[in-house]
């Protein structure tokens, strides 16, 4: 009986063990993701600052730019100067 013991032992060890690592990971993941919203968030901005610098440039603005707006470049109207 003594043996089954120390068996339970090490198993409540190693449980508590992989629950704590599965909770470092878990805030490693929540870590990323923000960082991910944020970059995101920054691409968004620039990609918006950059195509409405080709506009009022009368330019088109670039596909990669209007790929991270969300605007399928094939359907931007193509670029005109104003009077």
């Amino acid at each position: 009986m003594h043996g089954c013991n120390e068996l339970l032992c090490i198993v409540e060890t190693a449980r508590e063990a992989h629950l704590q690592v599965t909770e470092e990971e878990q805030e490693m993941k929540t870590m990323t993701s923000k960082r991910n919203i944020f970059g995101r968030a920054f691409a968004v901005i620039g990609a918006a600052s950059a195509a409405a610098a080709a506009i009022e440039g009368g330019r088109r603005p670039q596909a990669r730019d209007l790929n991270t707006l969300g605007i399928d470049p094939t359907s931007f109207p193509a670029p005109y100067r104003r009077g």
